[in-house]
């Protein structure tokens, strides 16, 4: 039996009471490390508080990192093994973004991991501009990368910070975010095509397809995918995701999808990030009773099962015995039906609350206040095994009407 490891650094000044925070900087399990979102906030003994020390988006940048690299070393990993980060920034972070990158390529030299950055709404609880959640595999410091060539726009991964793909071992394939960019051969140009449908199809034809087409792995091993949604985009979004869907071949994936203020790109409307599994022990997760939705909109399955990994869909505050939104106005009630919904969804995969290794948590702006019942909720839930957790403040929460939603990782014996 391989019990779930919270990781507890000796030497951590930015936050000498974190045992006392609702969330564990880090969990391990099988070979697994999942990070919680860490921000630049620091302990100020003088003022007895945390406190961010600097306005500077490239010294919050280094404040973050410095943080990863003490509870990355106390959990036995180091930054070669990274495979996922999310950076979640505010709009005022956009100004020093670019430049904050040389962080990240100091940090992870010559072993890059796959990655996405979004604009959010809000940073519960913090000042920061920026917070960052990261993924560690145990050997995944061997990572092989996969850099496709035929136009400038894959050339330019070489000198980035992310690489667009690469294999972990003989199971695994991340893949970095991609938006909906197409090339004109003709004008030597990029450029987004008209409305989310469209860029859907890039994305899977032409920035993810073609990773996963010059790395010979099948869409249809996709077991994981994140859409990040423009709100601009929502009202065609069922189009994307069934074109996600005729492309992983019946759109059997674990998804979930956050609307955001804006993505990077500002003419982007969806950007997604996917994991392929290719391991032959990979389960499609159902919870019995649950409807499935109207014909022609792809239904995800409840979770994908990879090995000992399980990647749970996005949960709401839905009954999903009937379809309908619950609690409607009322935040409590939809937080304790999407953590309902999640029980349900590892009860299926034989799975308990004590297995779950991460959490991405995300309120909209009118309920960004309420953290602390969403930590109280979470410390009931989870007790004394808490996993590392991310909160944002997203631009809406789906379906409409929702203010909470979440995402979840587990890691079975």
């Amino acid at each position: 039996m391989t019990t779930k490891r919270v990781i507890r650094p000796l030497d951590y000044p930015w936050d000498p009471g974190f045992d006392f925070q609702p969330y564990s900087l880090a969990v391990e399990r099988n070979g697994l490390l999942c990070v919680s979102g860490l921000t630049a906030e620091t302990h100020d003994p003088a003022r007895g508080r945390r406190v961010v020390n600097s306005t500077d988006l490239v010294e919050q940048t280094e404040v973050i990192f410095q943080k990863m690299g003490a509870i990355l070393n106390a959990a036995g990993y180091s930054f070669e093994d990274v495979v996922y980060t999310v950076d979640y920034a505010l709009e005022a972070a956009m100004p020093g973004y670019r430049a904050s990158g040389a962080v990240r390529r100091r940090s992870f030299g010559p072993s890059m991991p796959a990655s996405v950055g979004v604009i959010v709404d809000g940073i519960p609880n913090s000042s920061s501009l920026l917070t960052v959640s990261a993924t560690a595999m145990r050997g995944g410091r061997e990572k092989r990368g996969v850099f496709p060539e035929g136009t400038p726009t894959w050339e330019r991964y070489r000198s980035r910070t992310f690489w667009p793909g690469f294999f972990v071992g003989d199971d695994w394939f991340w893949l970095s975010g991609s938006t909906g960019k197409t090339y004109d051969e003709a004008t030597g140009q990029e450029a987004y095509p008209p409305g989310i449908i469209s860029q859907a199809q890039a994305i899977w034809r032409g920035a993810l397809g073609q990773v996963m087409r010059d790395a010979s792995v099948d869409a249809a091993r996709t077991a994981k995918t994140f859409d990040y949604i423009h709100p601009a985009g929502l009202e065609e979004y069922a189009g994307a995701q069934a074109v996600r869907g005729s492309w992983t071949r019946g759109g059997e994936t674990a998804s979930t999808s956050l609307v955001i203020s804006r993505l990077l790109h500002r003419e982007a409307m969806l950007e997604t990030d996917a994991l392929c599994y290719l391991g032959e022990d990979r389960e499609v997760i159902r919870v019995p009773g649950w409807r499935e939705r109207a014909r022609g909109t792809p239904t995800p399955p409840a979770a994908v099962r990879c090995g000992k990994l399980l990647f749970c869909s996005g949960q709401g505050p839905v009954d999903h015995a009937t379809g309908d939104l619950v609690g409607r106005g009322d935040f409590e009630a939809q937080m304790c039906q999407t953590y309902e919904n999640l029980f349900q969804v590892l009860q299926a995969a034989g799975a308990g609350a004590g297995d779950v290794v991460r959490t991405l948590e995300f309120t909209d702006p009118q309920n960004a206040y309420r953290q602390d019942i969403l930590s109280e909720a979470r410390r009931r839930a989870f007790g004394d095994s808490l996993p590392a957790v991310t909160t944002i403040t997203a631009n809406q929460v789906l379906p409409t009407g929702a203010n909470f939603g979440m995402e979840a990782w587990a890691v079975l014996e």
